[in-house]
């Protein structure tokens, strides 16, 4: 499933990113890659969702999210 279709408080893992290997890269950076883990700590529709990755809040835009692939960890 997508990030954009995640719900509050779920424990995810990073499947896949869909996309060029410059939002790749922008996500790697932001330690948002390949088997990462992620928690959603806010998903409201239509908005940003905020994630927690290793101890630090990100915005990520629902377009972007639509594009990150996510298994439940």
């Amino acid at each position: 499933m997508s990030l954009a279709m995640a719900t509050e408080n779920d424990n995810l893992r990073i499947v896949q990113v869909w996309h060029g290997g410059k939002f790749k890269k922008k996500l790697s950076e932001m330690g948002i890659y390949k088997d990462s883990q992620i928690k959603v700590i806010k998903n409201d529709i239509p908005g940003p969702l905020i994630v927690d990755v290793k101890g630090s809040r990100l915005i990520i835009g629902r377009g972007q999210a639509q594009k990150i692939m996510v298994d439940f960890s």
